[in-house]
């Protein structure tokens, strides 16, 4: 790898280069040449924020225990909830009140991870929902992570490195 540059492989999101950094997705807002940059990162944002332990996480996950997970990365929020599907997906975030955290599953039943973003996306620009402060993609397959992250979430993980992502709210090691 060149001096400077991260490490990770070289891929693309439409136009757009991305590098894959330990099977982690990041998008950067920032504008180059006209086109949005994409960049590797283990975040999508710089650090925690201050209320990022009192995060509402809502997680749609068929398959594996993501509050588990993030309790094995040490994560600290203040509420979390995992739907084991997409069934009445909009009415579930309205239910849940305020969320911080949306977190997908690409692959999920009855409509996938991205059909659930759409929704969500329809949702926010007919003013029925508002858009979590951070949407993070969450499949076992990369390039499912980058098909969402197009839709407009702003990090995609493989599903079991979800507690890396540095936004959270840690517990000292």
């Amino acid at each position: 790898r060149p001096l400077g540059q991260p490490f990770g492989a070289m891929a693309s999101i439409g136009s757009a280069p991305i590098h894959a950094v330990g099977g982690i997705l990041a998008r950067s807002a920032a504008r180059v040449r006209g086109t949005r940059a994409v960049r590797a990162s283990y975040s999508t944002s710089v650090g925690p924020s201050a209320d990022a332990k009192d995060y509402r996480v809502l997680a749609f996950e068929d398959s594996y225990d993501i509050k588990e997970m993030l309790r094995d990365a040490r994560v600290r929020y203040g509420h979390f909830e995992q739907r084991w599907n997409s069934e009445r997906c909009i009415d579930a975030i309205k239910e849940f009140g305020r969320v911080d955290v949306l977190m997908l599953d690409f692959y999920l039943p009855p409509v996938t991870g991205l059909q659930v973003l759409q929704q969500v996306n329809e949702a926010v620009a007919s003013g029925i929902i508002q858009r979590p402060k951070h949407i993070i993609g969450m499949s076992s397959v990369g390039s499912c992570n980058g098909r969402l992250m197009q839709e407009g979430a702003d990090a995609g993980f493989v599903k079991w490195d979800v507690g890396m992502w540095d936004g959270w709210a840690r517990d000292e090691w």
